[in-house]
């Protein structure tokens, strides 16, 4: 059911990193801007720090069970029956990530680089790739992150010094005009999508080879993640303006647009779909492989790999009925998504925390 010990630190820190920009690097800027206007920057970077403490939170679970999954974390300390109940939401949790991610590659190809073929098409395709990858181990995803990582660095280290010499310092002004209750709303929502989510990484622990420095490397993959996206949203500000960034669905495809090189490197938007498609790949994939994994464990099965196909045909349904249109998927991401995953990534772990310490204090005391 696990593919036990084949994860190294390093291989899991990426897929941390992957995981955190994911489908932030396309989606975040507009929706920070929409919040908070040109101070989204600041919002970025305030979520940064409110992701770390969440990543600690999860640190210091993963340490007190390194052996455990979250789903049996929950039937550790709530019990067999009451656990399985308590996992039941995390798995949704992973479910309706992975069915939304899926939406927004299928979105994201029909509205910018195929509108005549339909979504179905594409999220079918992405989920079968998904599926595959899957079939091979969770270690042959770890080894595939080691090889396309450097790719994606270089692409978007490529974007940014593009772009650098269209920013504009008079389209982050006046700095800090967004109170502080607008800045910290602004924070949640990236915490919700780029640092909450990161929980999904508890079912993946117990898989490490080592455990002792996995805090360090969650805090700073994370961290790193983090990072990139507050630099994109800069830059989206500072060469688009905080209006356009809001209203454009994809504002950083739409700032590789702007790209212009000595009039001869023109229009390679492909860039941002690449980074993108690489970030989306290894997020969508650690969603579906929380939620088919823990709901394994809950039915107490032998391997993930035997509910694989109609678990994928569930997800590519999902995602196309999960969205009637693109307002109430914002309207979800920054209301009802905010709320679930301050649920699952944060009040459940505080909860988890709380009952195991005491817990052990009983234990300790009746002895």
């Amino acid at each position: 059911m696990l593919d036990n010990k084949k994860i190294s630190p390093l291989q899991f820190g990426l897929l941390v990193v992957v995981f955190t920009i994911g489908s932030s690097i396309l989606l975040i800027p507009s929706g920070l801007a929409g919040i908070a206007m040109q101070d989204a920057w600041i919002a970025s970077l305030v979520g940064i720090v409110i992701s770390m403490m969440i990543i600690i939170l999860f640190s210091i679970l993963a340490k007190l069970y390194p052996r455990n999954t979250f789903v049996e974390y929950c039937e550790l300390i709530f019990g067999k029956w009451i656990g399985k109940i308590m996992a039941v939401p995390f798995i949704y949790f992973s479910f309706i990530g992975a069915s939304g991610l899926l939406f927004n590659m299928g979105n994201f190809m029909v509205t910018q680089i195929m509108p005549e073929t339909p979504i179905e098409v594409f999220n079918t395709v992405f989920a079968l790739v998904i599926l595959y990858g899957l079939r091979l181990g969770i270690e042959v995803i770890a080894r595939t992150a080691e090889i396309f990582f450097p790719w994606m660095v270089l692409l978007i280290l490529l974007l940014v010094i593009a772009v650098i010499p269209q920013i504009e310092i008079t389209r982050i002004q006046p700095i800090l005009e967004a109170d502080v209750k607008t800045i910290i709303h602004g924070a949640i929502v990236y915490a919700s999508i780029s640092g909450m989510p990161c929980i999904v990484f508890a079912m993946l622990i117990p898989s490490l080879h080592k455990l002792k420095s996995i805090g360090k490397t969650f805090v700073t993959a994370n961290i790193i993640g983090g990072i990139v996206i507050a630099v994109i949203t800069f830059t989206c500000i500072g060469v688009l303006g905080a209006d356009v960034t809001s209203r454009a669905a994809f504002p950083s495809y739409v700032l590789a647009k702007k790209i212009s090189v000595a009039d001869f490197m023109e229009r390679i938007e492909v860039i941002v779909a690449i980074i993108w498609f690489i970030t989306l790949f290894f997020k969508l994939t650690l969603y579906f492989y929380a939620s088919i994994l823990g709901t394994v464990q809950i039915l107490g099965l032998s391997d993930y790999r035997t509910i694989l196909i109609p678990f994928g045909l569930l997800v590519v349904i999902h995602s196309l009925i999960m969205y009637p249109n693109t307002i109430y998927e914002s309207e979800f991401n920054n209301g009802v998504w905010v709320l679930y995953a301050l649920t699952i990534g944060v009040f459940l772990p505080i909860v988890l925390l709380v009952i195991s310490k005491m817990k052990q204090k009983m234990k300790a005391i009746l002895k």
